[in-house]
Formats: structure tokens, C-alpha cells, sequence
């Protein structure tokens, strides 16, 4: 920017300074810059400061104590989201991480079994099912009895996968089906105390009653505050001085 274009700034900023002084003192040039008068806009400048403390403390402490009914209204939530997580982790704990697999049809996880066969896949429980195989020159059968009754079979091509390996996976579903079975009735055992404690979390709301309670407080408490009418009528004071001096009100 060349000097004729940060003239042009400067005479733009000036200009705007003046024009917001007129319109905070009305009335004319010489009230608004005049020295004559600089005490008359300090009684008005002082009664707006005064009711725009006022204002703004008050809003404040509003603001505080809405926030304090959020944050505790927040963690009360949170509180009851973590019980109910922990209650539903109990009941239905998932399936948890892959731990192996045989090939595409059969995969064990933490405490699910999941089988393809016959163009289906379906997961299972883990503390429900169970395993036996068998094994011929070419080919291991696995024979799944799931948590219906029912039996299920999936081949295993041993040219494709070594005979060992299928037995080696044969036994991990075998123990961690058996593990699974110990872990439900462990996880069964803490249910009931899980849903006190979310019955609890649920129930206690007085730190959300304190802080309503403290909401309410702060707002009666300001309309009663006889500060801000009082600082109100001495700004409306103020103005009708000016008025009667310019014959214009300001804001």
C-alpha cells in the first residue's frame, strides 16, 4: 500500500472515531469534543460504565451457574453411560478379538465361534458349543455341536491344511470354550451388584438438585438486587441531563 492509500486509511479511521462520538454524545460538534463539556460526558460515560458492570457481573455468575448445572448434569450422565456399558458388558460381552482360524470356516474368538459352512455363516456362543474330529487320508471332519442340539460339519482339506494344525485348533476351541463357560458364571455373579450400581447412578441426582437449586438462587437474587434499576435510573438520569443541555438523548 503506497502513502496515498495509508492517508486514505487514517482519514477513514479518524472519520469513523468522530462519527461514533457524535452518536455517543448527540447534540452536535462542540458537545461531543468540546472541553466546555468533557464533565458532562464523564457523568454519562461513568453512569453507562457503572450499569454495564452491573450487567455484566450479573450475566457472569448466570453463566456460571448454568455451567455448573451442565457439568453436573454431564456427569451424571456419564456416570449412568458407564454403569450401563459395564451391566450391558456383563450380560452380552460381544465377541471379542480373533484369536485363530481354520481356514474360511471356522474362527474363534474371545467368546464366540464363528461358523461357515453350506453358504452360511453363523456365530455362536463359545461357553455353548463344542468340538470332536476325525481324520482320513485326505480330509479332517469337525464336527460342530452347536447350542440348539444340533451338529454341524465342516471339512478341512489336509492337503490344504497340515492334520496337526487342525488339531491344534481343535483343542484351543475346545479350552477356550471351557475357559468361556468359568468366565460367564464369574461375569453372571457380578450382575446383580452391576445393576445396583446403575439403579445408584440412575437415582442419585442431588448434585444436579444443588446446582438447579444455585441456578434458581443466583436469578431470584437479581431480580431483587436493587443495583441494577438503581444504576438504570441514574444512566436515564444522566441522559435526561444531556437532553436537557443538547436537546438531544443519547443511548
Amino acid at each position: 500500500m503506497g502513502p496515498a492509500g495509508w492517508i486514505l486509511v487514517v482519514v477513514l479511521a479518524v472519520a469513523g472515531t468522530a462519527l461514533w462520538l457524535m452518536l455517543r454524545y448527540p447534540g452536535g460538534w462542540r458537545y461531543a469534543f468540546g472541553a466546555e463539556y468533557a464533565e458532562q460526558r464523564r457523568d454519562l460515560d461513568a453512569a453507562r460504565g457503572r450499569l454495564r458492570t452491573l450487567q455484566h457481573e450479573a450475566r457472569r455468575e448466570r453463566a456460571a451457574a448454568r455451567s455448573d448445572v451442565k457439568a453436573v448434569e454431564r456427569a451424571h450422565q456419564n456416570r449412568v453411560g458407564r454403569a450401563r456399558a459395564h451391566l450391558a458388558g456383563l450380560q452380552s460381552p460381544g465377541r471379542g478379538t480373533l484369536r485363530s482360524s481354520l481356514g474360511d470356516s471356522l474362527r474363534l474368538y474371545d467368546n464366540a465361534l464363528e461358523v461357515t459352512a453350506d453358504g452360511s455363516t453363523v456365530e455362536h456362543p463359545l461357553h455353548e458349543v463344542s468340538l470332536r474330529d476325525e481324520y482320513a487320508r485326505e480330509a479332517g471332519r469337525i464336527y460342530v455341536a452347536l447350542p440348539s442340539g444340533r451338529q454341524q460339519m465342516v471339512t478341512v482339506s489336509l492337503e490344504e491344511t497340515p492334520e496337526a494344525e487342525v488339531r491344534t485348533f481343535v483343542v484351543e476351541v475346545f479350552n477356550a470354550a471351557a475357559d468361556a463357560k468359568v468366565s460367564k458364571a464369574e461375569r453372571q455373579a457380578l450382575v446383580p451388584q452391576a445393576e445396583a450400581e446403575l439403579r445408584d447412578a440412575i437415582a442419585d441426582t442431588a448434585a444436579q438438585e444443588q446446582a438447579r437449586l444455585r441456578l434458581t438462587e443466583v436469578v431470584a437474587r437479581q431480580k431483587s438486587d436493587p443495583r441494577v434499576p438503581r444504576a438504570r435510573g441514574e444512566l436515564d438520569a444522566a441522559r435526561d441531563q444531556w437532553q436537557q443541555l443538547t436537546g438531544r438523548r443519547p443511548k
